[in-house]
């Protein structure tokens, strides 16, 4: 009795093993492939809607800023128009001051792109036996 005849056993075990591995791999990094490409337009729904949003916000927020700018030096326009203008000058630096510093910190505290493509990839690695990503 040879081992082809044995219950259980295939015939060309090695090759049909190999196969099997590359399709286990290939499978693997299609997988991958389609939550990078899931994540990408993910991120590039979220950055457009970003900016839309962010714009209208601005554009609103200017045009309140700048009557109710106007209506502070018109009330004052017959008394004190200097300070009113001074005021509103001021007012303007600090709004714009402010903006500035809550920009610069929301831009130093970035998503981690791609995050779950990345996790995916050391948990493969984890099972592989290799050391994960930095």
């Amino acid at each position: 009795m040879d081992d082809s005849d044995a219950p259980g056993r295939t015939t060309g075990g090695l090759f049909d093993s190999l196969r099997a591995l590359i399709a286990t791999l290939v499978a693997m990094a299609q997988t991958r492939v389609e939550l990078f490409g899931t994540e990408v337009e993910e991120e590039l729904h979220r950055v457009v809607a970003l900016v839309v949003g962010s714009m209208i916000v601005l554009a609103l927020a200017s045009l309140a800023l700048l009557f109710s700018a106007l209506v502070l030096i018109a009330a004052f326009w017959d008394t004190h128009r200097v300070a009113a203008v001074a005021c509103v000058a001021v007012g303007f630096i600090a709004l714009a001051g402010l903006s500035y510093f809550a920009v610069r910190e929301r831009t130093r505290r970035r998503s981690r792109l791609l995050s779950a493509t990345l996790g995916e990839l050391e948990q493969d690695l984890r099972q592989l036996g290799r050391r994960p990503l930095p």
